[in-house]
């Protein structure tokens, strides 16, 4: 008997650990995207809130704040990435979209239907 790759990915559970994983990361992945420009706000609001007054920022990017939009332009870049890839393979697999497959699956686990 002839199975193809989607019906051993599918029984082996495999793919669900493998959405899973890109689920995590993209959670991360986005965490760590939105956490240099969350910074800078919670940063420049606590200073005006010390000095009573709106802090002096500076028109110009300087090299830190290029290499912070950067690295949150990368970071924005790969959670899309993961965030697809998990969306792409539960697709394929399971005809679902990623959460949905990762709770069929569970289900289907918590019955004892796992081979």
């Amino acid at each position: 008997m002839k199975h193809s790759l989607r019906e051993m990915l599918a029984e082996s559970h495999v793919s669900v650990v493998a959405i899973a994983v890109l689920v995590l990361w993209f959670f991360d992945l986005g965490f760590r995207a939105l956490w240099g420009p969350l910074w800078r706000i919670v940063t420049f609001l606590f200073t005006a809130i010390a000095i009573l007054d709106i802090p002096y920022v500076s028109p110009k990017l300087g090299v830190a704040d290029r290499a912070m939009l950067f690295s949150t332009f990368l970071y924005s870049i790969e959670a899309v990435m993961s965030f697809a890839g998990a969306f792409a393979l539960s697709r394929w697999v399971y005809g679902l979209g990623r959460f949905r497959s990762l709770v069929k699956c569970r289900a289907a686990l918590k019955k004892g239907n796992h081979g």
